[in-house]
């Protein structure tokens, strides 16, 4: 949307994405309106806010912590120097509002030089040099290449070259072979355009062979020429399996092995290429952050997929475009599939474009209605015969888990309505209006794949879906059929289980579910059938309130068209296009770029960490730059969290968050849990945050969690907790051996993969903040009880209030929350907190960590706080106001206010303390006393029960088992007072996903449970992990010829790994079975069910 301004004489547009047309319209209004208020042409309003409708309004909040609480902390103060906001409590029927925020809560850093805006510079460069090596940054100071010139080492590549050339038939069938593809007829035409011109775009159809020969057609120019060291080359793709897969093609292209003249870099892993005439693959981020250090011995770079423009991509042109004109001795290659390139062209000066012919194979399109009309397909009317989606049991039209896209019906309707009836016949018009178009057809598909396989001709296929959710949900419906094998694609994967997809498999049928990673860069050289289910994820967000969510839209053409052309690249190939014609039609061209539908404070911390001026200057040189609005918001956040001071330079702590490869409000989490001790453990929540993957696996047809999987989070009613309780029993197994990680994920129902994935993210935070000069004991692990206080614990779950606002809710009834400014979600089904019976939470405040927009608003990745949790971590603006705190202008606290002021008087108090870790990491060893006392009343106000004083809340003693109004008294660490054994037992590391409880004869009645302290129990280990999780049972291995089978006694609907010690030889005689979930032997555990023992015989 673009409007003239007469003020400005100028034009400013607004931008924006929403699910519908009707909420994007609104956001791009609001867009626009703010612009202009930055501009200076409006001023901000000054009425009073419109108050939420009377039905979603929320009554005050009782909070009231102790006198002898408040005491501390108004000591503290004392101590501290600051002097809490007075209020004037005695006229509280007064509608004006007081802040109760303290002055300093706002004061922003001071420039750290005289000279207030630093000119912009442009990243250095220059070509390859000797003693260098590019892809480390570092000088080479040993061996032959640390004395070699240049010139010696070009004839060493030459000679190397065409020995190889000359003896190895293998590279002379390769040679052949590449030939044969399209680009090679253009190849002088392409290098003499690289060789003449700074920037040249190239653009090619699929399979036109472009991704892995113009790095190889350069690099082999300079070799023959004798110019070979004088050439590295840089090659950037969009994702990770596309920089190695193209990576290894290439090294197999050339016979040589990966390190050699080709090598990658991506984030967890790299395989470096020799210093001078090589070919690095690399992901824009990893180029992004060599930047750094100026981009120094690369010769060329291309950038490749450019099409797709992500957030990333747009902003390296940008960062090339300075660079080639102060630079013009570089190269930059421009790749992209066969669209409009003339945007791009005309960003760069008008440099050449290259057109290069594909050699696809033909491709047969069947749309919605033919894929019914062949199959002669009939969907199973829903539950209730109507063709109608009837509403769920919790009152909400989520659906059945194939629906994660909210249909714009006023805009068309159901367009699986709309059907050529001359052409098809009455039933397919039938079956077609049965179909709601925001379902992902999974029945429809699998009957595909069937029809595929029933074909009997060789290739795999290839379904397109949204995300993990729909993988994961077909990939369980379809692995029953023994002759397919099924695999999944996904970004989030680790690199083992990404690269099974290129493996053939005989005559079993291959099946790939991806996403739209598979759309570009990567050659599975079998695909012959692809189904696209024409649905992409995309994030969205709105920068006036910071919030971003997800949600499933329709893909674009272009996107069908690159989908549709994976199935053409061996053989003529099918694409069945679920949707319908009329759909089709209806899509958009393109996607909106991800630099309008995205958070800019990242991009920002980067454009000040690469010096490269003002924010908002920069980002102006886009291809299409971003509205003002968004600009100005980030910049505003990044001050706010004193990323940088008033004159818009980076301050220490904004360099520390501007390396970290996660969301800054996420890096600030961890920077301040160091002062608390707690950032192995707050890590793990970031890298898990930072994934947005499920950690639980659901079964087909399960829409929640199980109760054992909910019980991981004990009585925290938090899935940060679950999970880190899951990550630290995982990783125990996961140090045994594959095979106890297995079995363990499989028991527990866990996804491996995203485990794995958050363990390698955790680390590379982890080595981040040691590069950033943190000392070590302040990342130490620690283990906790979920099911009991911790204060540690506690205090984790407060510091999730800074990486994941403004992400709070507060809970109304069964499923409902009212979201920031009282707008209505629901708790996701796959979080801990949702239940099938009413609950009352201790709480009813929450952070979480996305939004999911499907036919309602969900949030995902819920955990509780308290409001006194929000009040030091988690809001922006505090006021007393009708004798009530008031909280971001929609939470309400009936509370003392100078209680309020006085813990908001500690916040600006925490910044500085953060201000001086980030300049002197080491300080955090040495605190003073002042400081170390803060942080002990911090912790005191985090626990849960600091603001129930005098106060009775409800405390639930279980999931679905209603509320109590004390909590129940549970036996902590194995209460073994009755249990009963006969004989001696001896078991050794025996725990409950905690600690080791040590090796020790036990008298006769007495057990080791969970690795703590039983009755009568002569214990000499460490306090375990805690005292069980629900109805999980334990498994572990004997001490000689143990087996698991599934033991019908500890639960007849429990699929649980029991071992029995029936199976046993040897000295230890013959037992019996156990119940209540204990499963004997040296990594047996105790994980809570009955604690009755089925009295036994003999010895173990």
């Amino acid at each position: 949307m673009t409007v003239y301004v007469k003020e400005l004489n100028r034009s400013i547009t607004g931008r924006e994405s929403g699910s519908n047309k009707h909420s994007a319209s609104k956001s791009c209004a609001l867009s626009l309106i703010r612009q202009l208020y930055h501009l200076g042409v409006i001023e901000a309003y000054t009425g009073s806010l419109k108050s939420a409708t009377t039905s979603e309004q929320i009554a005050a909040y009782p909070v009231k912590i102790s006198h002898q609480l408040a005491k501390r902390v108004h000591e503290c103060l004392m101590e501290l120097e600051i002097q809490p906001v007075k209020v004037n409590t005695s006229n509280t029927g007064t509608k004006d509002a007081v802040s109760l925020m303290h002055p300093s809560d706002d004061v922003h850093f001071k420039p750290q030089s005289t000279n207030l805006q630093q000119p912009a510079s442009v990243i250095s460069w220059s070509p390859p040099q000797p003693n260098w090596n590019p892809w480390l940054g570092c000088n080479i100071d040993e061996g032959y290449l640390a004395t070699a010139t240049l010139e010696k080492l070009s004839e060493d590549l030459l000679c190397d070259s065409r020995n190889l050339l000359r003896d190895n038939q293998e590279l002379q069938m390769s040679m052949m072979t590449r030939e044969k593809l399209p680009i090679s007829a253009m190849r002088r035409k392409i290098m003499e355009a690289i060789n003449e011109h700074p920037v040249v775009l190239i653009r090619g159809n699929t399979g036109c062979g472009k991704t892995t020969q113009i790095a190889q057609y350069i690099l082999e120019d300079y070799i023959n020429s004798g110019q070979g060291a004088y050439c590295n080359v840089c090659v950037t793709q969009p994702r990770r399996i596309s920089a190695i897969s193209v990576s290894e093609r290439v090294a197999n292209e050339r016979c040589e092995n990966l390190g050699s003249a080709v090598g990658y870099s991506v984030r967890f892993d790299s395989v470096l290429p020799r210093p001078f005439g090589s070919i690095l693959f690399c992901t824009i981020g990893v180029l992004l952050r060599k930047l750094e250090g100026g981009l120094r011995g690369v010769s060329h770079v291309i950038v490749d997929e450019i099409h797709e423009r992500d957030v990333n991509s747009d902003f390296i042109l940008v960062v090339l475009r300075d660079m080639v004109h102060t630079y013009p001795d570089l190269r930059v290659i421009l790749m992209s599939a066969t669209i409009d390139t003339t945007m791009f062209s005309r960003y760069f000066g008008d440099c050449p474009v290259l057109e290069v012919p594909g050699r696809a194979f033909p491709v047969e399109q069947m749309f919605l209605e033919d894929c019914i009309e062949m199959l002669n397909f009939k969907p199973t009317p829903p539950e209730g015969g109507s063709a109608k989606r009837k509403r769920g049991k919790d009152g909400d039209d989520e659906g059945d888990g194939g629906a994660e896209y909210e249909p714009d019906v006023q805009e068309s309707g159901n367009l699986n309505e709309v059907i050529d009836e001359t052409v098809y016949s009455p039933q397919t018009k039938q079956a077609m209006s049965m179909m709601v178009e925001s379902d992902t057809p999974f029945e429809l598909i699998s009957a595909l794949v069937d029809y595929v396989d029933q074909q009997g001709r060789p290739g795999a296929v290839l379904v397109f879906l949204a995300g993990w959710n729909m993988i994961f949900a077909l990939m369980r419906q379809l692995q029953t059929r023994p002759n397919l094998v099924v695999l999944p694609l996904h970004s989030q994967l680790p690199r083992e289980d990404q690269r099974k997809v290129f493996n053939h498999y005989g005559q079993r049928r291959k099946v790939i579910l991806a996403t739209n990673i598979a759309e570009t860069s990567i050659t599975i050289d079998d695909i012959v059938y692809v189904i696209d289910t024409c649905k992409a994820r995309m994030k969205l967000f709105t920068s006036h309130n910071n919030m971003t969510n997800y949600a499933t839209v329709w893909a674009a053409r272009t996107n069908l068209e690159q989908r549709k052309g994976r199935a053409g690249r061996v053989r003529p190939g099918m694409c069945f296009t679920l949707c319908s014609r009329a759909r089709f039609a209806k899509l958009e061209e393109n996607l909106t770029p991800e630099m309008f539908r995205t958070p800019l404070h990242e991009l920002a911390l980067s454009i000040k960490l690469l010096r490269l001026g003002a924010i908002g200057k920069f980002l102006s040189k886009a291809i299409e730059p971003p509205p003002l609005d968004a600009v100005i918001e980030a910049e505003v956040l990044l001050k706010e969290m004193r990323c940088l001071d008033e004159a818009e330079q980076l301050t220490p702590f904004g360099r520390i968050l501007a390396r970290l490869p996660i969301e800054p409000r996420l890096g600030k989490m961890m920077v301040l849990s160091t002062l608390f001790g707690l950032c192995d453990t707050i890590t793990t929540m970031a890298a898990y945050s930072g994934t947005f993957s499920e950690i639980f696996l659901l079964e087909l047809g399960q829409r929640r969690l199980l109760a054992h999987q909910k019980a991981l989070s004990g009585q925290t009613f938090s899935d940060y907790v679950a999970m880190q309780t899951a990550f630290e029993m995982w990783s125990r197994k996961r140090a045994v051996s594959e095979e106890a990680e297995f079995r363990f994920c499989e028991w527990k129902g866990l996804q491996m993969p995203t485990l794995r994935t958050i363990a390698e993210a955790k680390k590379q935070l982890m080595e981040n903040l040691t590069l950033a000069g943190f000392p070590q004991d302040t990342m130490m692990p620690f283990r906790f009880d979920p099911e009991n206080p911790e204060p540690d614990l506690e205090m984790a779950m407060a510091l999730l209030c800074v990486g994941l606002y403004p992400n709070v809710c507060f809970h109304k009834e069964k499923r409902r929350v009212l979201t920031t400014e009282s707008k209505a979600a629901l708790i996701h089904k796959t979080s801990v907190n949702c239940s099938n019976t009413p609950t009352t939470f201790p709480y009813p405040f929450f952070v979480f960590g996305e939004k999911i927009r499907t036919r309602a608003v969900s949030c995902k990745q819920m955990s509780m706080v308290t409001p006194i949790h929000l009040l030091l971590f988690g809001c922006k603006k505090v006021e007393w106001c009708n004798g009530s705190v008031r909280i971001d202008n929609w939470l309400n606290l009936n509370m003392d206010p100078y209680d309020a002021a006085m813990i908001l008087a500690l916040r600006p108090c925490l910044q500085d303390l953060l201000v001086q870790i980030s300049e002197n990491p080491d300080s955090i060893s040495c605190l003073a006393e002042k400081h170390l006392n803060m942080l002990k009343v911090v912790k005191e106000l985090c626990a849960f029960s600091a603001g129930d004083y005098e106060i009775d809340r409800p405390v639930r003693s279980s999931f679905g088992q209603g509320v109590r109004s004390h909590p129940p008294k549970v036996p902590r660490y194995g209460d073994a007072s009755n249990d009963q054994l006969s004989g001696f037992v001896r078991i050794g590391n025996s725990s409950s996903g905690g600690g080791n409880s040590g090796d020790g004869d036990y008298e006769t009645g007495n057990v080791p449970i969970s690795g703590g302290n039983t009755a009568n129990l002569r214990h000499d280990g460490n306090r375990g992990f805690g005292s069980g999780y629900g109805n999980n049972n334990g498994y572990g291995s004997n001490r000689s010829n143990s087996r698991y089978f599934n033991n019908p006694m500890l639960n007849p609907t429990s699929n649980d790994r029991y071992t029995t010690a029936e199976d046993n030889a040897g000295p230890y005689g013959r037992g019996s079975n156990y119940q209540g979930g204990y499963s004997g032997g040296t990594r047996g555990g105790y994980s809570g069910g009955a604690r009755n023992f089925r009295r036994g015989r003999g010895r173990w």
